[in-house]
């Protein structure tokens, strides 16, 4: 019986009566060959994607990485390149000046402004002492010393409402008293009616009562009130120094 089918599947064969079913077996086992083939073609592509993806991902961080470095680096540099420039000319300032001096450092500082005390590097143990005069280069008043530690001592800035300067404008030599305004600025005030000033005019200290030395600059006048009826001239002055990025100082003995 099997010989029969065979020999009947032979001679079907070599009349060509199969070869309609070859070529549907061909056409439909291609068909899911190839989809097969492409499908996987299609998941090794994905996963190639990703890698490439993952491998842009690693790069991306390792160059913002680099970034953040170079820039650290570039911000210490400059800060370094800044503080050498203050002290240079703080040094310049030592050197040329005619006053006794006593350098130091500023240790602590409120960057608002708020505070006006300063804390310096240098105390009793350095001759500090209570009241001196401090200024910067190139002879700029900035405070007094109004306590002081064995190494360190407070300063009192300009601005501060309590501070009181005998001073006079360098062009005229009108004589007056400076204020603390706020914390912010100046104030020139008791300055007679018959004396003249004028916005620009530079303010200096004028050594009188002995609180500090004469000739250390306080600011420049920016406006003026006065009224007839008053006895008195007062004009609102800008200090001259930039109080609140102080680096290194000089105390004046």
């Amino acid at each position: 019986m099997a010989f029969l089918l065979v020999a009947a599947f032979v001679m079907a064969d070599r009349l060509g009566y199969l070869s309609v079913i070859k070529s549907g077996f061909h056409k439909g086992f291609g068909g899911i060959s190839r989809s097969t083939s492409n499908g996987l073609g299609n998941v090794k592509d994905f996963f190639a994607v990703l890698g490439t993806l993952a491998g842009l991902s690693r790069e991306n961080a390792e160059l913002n990485q680099r970034i953040d470095e170079l820039s650290f680096e570039t911000a210490r540099l400059q800060s370094a390149k800044t503080e050498n420039l203050a002290l240079r000319r703080a040094l310049n300032f030592k050197d040329s000046t005619d006053f006794q001096t006593i350098p130091a450092e500023v240790q602590a500082q409120d960057p608002t402004g708020f505070s006006q005390t300063v804390f310096l590097g240098k105390g009793e143990a350095d001759g500090v002492t209570l009241g001196q005069a401090v200024a910067v280069s190139p002879g700029l008043l900035v405070g007094r010393i109004t306590k002081t530690y064995k190494n360190t001592s407070e300063m009192t800035l300009v601005t501060d409402p309590t501070t009181t300067i005998n001073a006079e404008v360098s062009d005229s030599g009108a004589r007056g008293l400076v204020r603390g305004e706020h914390g912010i600025s100046l104030t020139l005030d008791l300055v007679t009616q018959s004396e003249v000033i004028k916005p620009g005019d530079k303010i200096i200290t004028s050594g009188l009562s002995g609180d500090f030395p004469r000739g250390l600059l306080l600011g420049e006048i920016i406006a003026i009130k006065s009224s007839s009826s008053e006895l008195f001239q007062q004009a609102f002055v800008a200090p001259a120094a930039d109080l609140r990025n102080i680096r290194f100082v000089f105390i004046v003995k």
